[in-house]
């Protein structure tokens, strides 16, 4: 596949990160001390609205599946989605006048509509782009490149406009920042790919319901197992990364240093996913994945080694960090995308966007519990950002901020052992199901006839 197509395709990914990743990264910051709102309803408000796709990602990965325009079946979702994605993220990162507990519910809540109608059919587009074992990586990697230079855009850009202009070098100027860059790109690049990049044409239409697909995707053991081990490395990062913020502001004491050190973490993400992707064609998918997690587990525990001031240290533990995070998402959707194919081949229907509707719910879903969980739980030892804490509170965090999270990266590694689809295996089930798709297509012809 040319590199020029690969590159349209990953332009939307950019925009969405710097849709996505401020509502974890900025807002429970922002909204508490900023704006006033109280850290435990922000936790459950963010909770509620990734649990409100409960109804929307299924039924836009079966309509996404069965949407025939002349434009494709994926390129329409996008397009409606990069729209309300546009809107909503200027609303949260940019609010104007006063803003309480129900501007960030309907607005979050649409932000994650708005994601689930790009990235649904956009994950599926992806996944159909190639047959190859190998060019699915490249494929997901490149997406992921502009994703993590979207990560890295989200905190270098207002760091630059701090220095040169006076302002944007605070999170809540950062955030309305990104909020107009959002606004600009969102649109701007999905169009690009959806101009430049041809839908492939893979199987025949789904016709089988709702529910058959689904209890067909839940007796896909080794879509189960991946589904599984991703959900927990996803749950343990989201937890950590919602504690992040509060632990360098209130613990380590560097506030004025924490679009820089996250900026450095970005960066090691998009530096390593190169590094990644090589590793993953010489010993395979999983094994890359595995080491990624172990990285997870090695790293967390340091932030208890942290002081005050300790300004290097944490840059080092977040290097760490976005090393392994450089393997998670890129290895992460390509080995989906295996576990695709074989499920569309079985079934001889498009199945894509049944199976990334339930990725992305279960994601969400798990995500939310993290956030719902982790900040009411520090909360509920002691600690408020607005108030005085000690050192019993102080403590909370830091163990709130890796005792979870350390758990859920062990056990995925344990999960991911199971893991069965290697590049030898996928090529022995394709041309198998090719041998029995053939066979009976052979025999549905002789039927005709002998009908006719």
């Amino acid at each position: 596949m040319k590199t020029s197509t690969l590159l349209y395709f990953g332009l939307p990914d950019y925009a969405v990160y710097l849709a996505a990743i401020p509502v974890s990264l900025y807002i429970p910051l922002v909204y508490s001390r900023n704006l006033g709102l109280d850290l435990t309803d922000i936790g459950l408000i963010l909770m509620l609205a990734r649990i409100s796709d409960v109804i929307t990602d299924p039924l836009i990965g079966y309509l996404s599946d069965r949407t025939n325009t002349r434009f494709g079946k994926r390129k329409p979702w996008l397009a409606a989605g990069a729209l309300v994605m546009t809107i909503s993220a200027w609303q949260l990162f940019a609010p104007s006048g006063s803003v309480d507990n129900w501007h960030l519910l309907i607005w979050s809540m649409l932000l994650w509509l708005g994601w689930t109608m790009v990235n649904i059919p956009y994950f599926a587009w992806g996944a159909e782009m190639s047959d190859d074992y190998n060019e699915r990586t490249r494929i997901t990697g490149w997406r992921q490149f502009f994703g993590y230079l979207g990560n890295v855009s989200v905190l270098f850009i207002p760091t630059v406009s701090g220095e040169l202009f006076g302002y944007g070098s605070v999170p809540a100027e950062g955030l309305t920042i990104v909020g107009f860059m959002a606004l600009v790109l969102l649109p701007v690049l999905t169009l690009i790919a959806l101009w430049k990049v041809p839908e492939a044409v893979k199987h025949r239409s789904s016709q089988a319901n709702f529910l058959i697909s689904s209890k067909q995707m839940f007796k896909n053991g080794t879509f189960m197992l991946l589904f599984t081990g991703f959900l927990m490395l996803s749950m343990g990062t989201t937890w950590a990364g919602s504690m992040f913020m509060l632990l360098a502001v209130y613990v380590v004491e560097i506030e004025e240093n924490i679009q820089a050190i996250l900026l450095g973490h970005y960066v090691m993400q998009l530096l390593s996913l190169g590094m990644w992707m090589k590793l993953s064609y010489r010993i395979g998918k999983k094994q890359t994945w595995m080491i990624g997690a172990t990285i997870y587990c090695l790293a967390s525990p340091l932030y208890l080694l942290l002081g005050p001031g300790d300004v290097w240290g944490m840059l080092g533990v977040l290097a760490l960090y976005g090393v392994a995070g450089g393997n998670f998402a890129a290895i992460s959707l390509s080995m989906k995308a295996d576990v695709i194919d074989v499920a569309s081949m079985r079934t001889g229907t498009h199945v894509a966007g049944s199976y990334m509707a339930t990725w992305s719910l279960g994601t969400k879903m798990f995500q939310a519990i993290a956030v719902g969980l982790a900040l009411p739980t520090v909360a509920m030892f002691g600690f408020d950002p607005n108030g005085t804490n000690g050192p019993d509170e102080l403590l909370a965090l830091r163990l709130n901020t890796v005792v979870i999270p350390t758990i859920l990266y062990g056990a995925a590694v344990l999960v991911i052992w199971r893991y069965p689809l290697s590049s030898d295996r996928l090529n022995r089930l394709r041309a198998a199901l090719t041998r029995r798709n053939e066979r009976r297509g052979t025999d549905l012809t002789a039927q005709e006839s002998a009908a006719g």
